[in-house]
């Protein structure tokens, strides 16, 4: 039992601590300061994360060693990082422009972590078939601009028959987000981020929350994808106010982020069919 043996948030804090000491600055822009603000807020998801992949492994019986693991958008590598000083058999893959920066690289290869410069858009992960025990995307699924469904077949295809696929993004029916719809607000980014991403000054570069995506959709889109879901649950990320928590008592359902795991069931055997529009 790794619970019992491991105790990974100090593992966790270890990992921020340091990129708080040496930060990667992804885009080499100077944007530490923002990058260690992002790794605060970010924290409960991460202890969330961990604290579930644990979890599935423990009841699969296994030990860290013989679990592979890929995690898709690895950003500033925190969950990739602690899992493999935990003993996880850990790749990761993020876009070209991240992958190149050497201070990341730097800090996969001391923690062992096997890397990847990959688009997804390229709709092509560069990993062997049926090889892979998880798949973990945590806060990437909703920075696609384009089809996720080839996405989510390349996804099943590299998992093992017994494969799983970890998800962690935000809920677009959340309780603030049909608050916004009700006050005539867009749920959406701001126009200015679309300036911002076009910019060398931003980190904007993948920031954008394209399409996020409600329960229903996400079991619609598993379902299509050759994957059984196991659990689907709701948090927070932030200090609500009481009328909120009353809410998310009654509503789970409306808090504000979601975690899913899902186990695949099937081979997707899928005819698709790509021009330059469905690019």
């Amino acid at each position: 039992m790794i619970h019992n043996t491991v105790d990974y948030s100090l593992i966790l804090n270890d990992v921020i601590r340091e990129l708080h000491a040496c930060p990667v600055d992804l885009l080499s822009i100077g944007d530490g300061d923002g990058e260690s603000a992002y790794l605060e807020h970010s924290r409960q998801s991460y202890q969330r994360t961990l604290k579930d992949i644990v979890q599935l492994v423990d009841s699969l019986h296994l030990k860290p060693h013989e679990v592979r693991i890929l995690e898709i958008g690895g950003f500033l590598g925190v969950v990739s990082s602690t899992l493999a000083r935990i003993g996880f058999d850990v790749t990761v893959l993020d876009i070209p422009e991240f992958m190149s920066n050497m201070r990341l690289s730097k800090r996969y290869l001391h923690d062992g972590v096997a890397t990847i410069a990959a688009n997804l858009r390229d709709y092509l992960i560069p990993v062997q078939s049926g090889t892979l025990t998880l798949a973990i995307m945590c806060e990437t699924l909703e920075h696609l601009n384009f089809n996720p469904l080839p996405v989510m077949a390349e996804v099943n295809r590299i998992l093992s028959a017994d494969g799983y696929l970890y998800l962690s993004l935000p809920n677009q029916a959340s309780l603030v987000n049909r608050a916004k719809l009700l006050a005539g607000r867009s749920i959406h980014n701001p126009v200015t981020d679309f300036a911002e991403q076009l910019t060398k000054k931003s980190n904007m570069v993948v920031g954008i929350h394209w399409r996020e995506y409600t329960a229903a959709e996400l079991r619609e889109m598993l379902d299509l994808s050759g994957f059984s879901i196991v659990s689907h649950e709701f948090f927070t990320t932030h200090h609500a106010s009481l009328p909120a928590r009353l809410a998310y008592a009654l509503f789970p359902k409306l808090r504000s982020n979601q975690t899913l795991l899902a186990r695949k069931v099937a081979a997707v055997n899928a005819d698709f069919h790509f021009s330059d529009a469905t690019r």
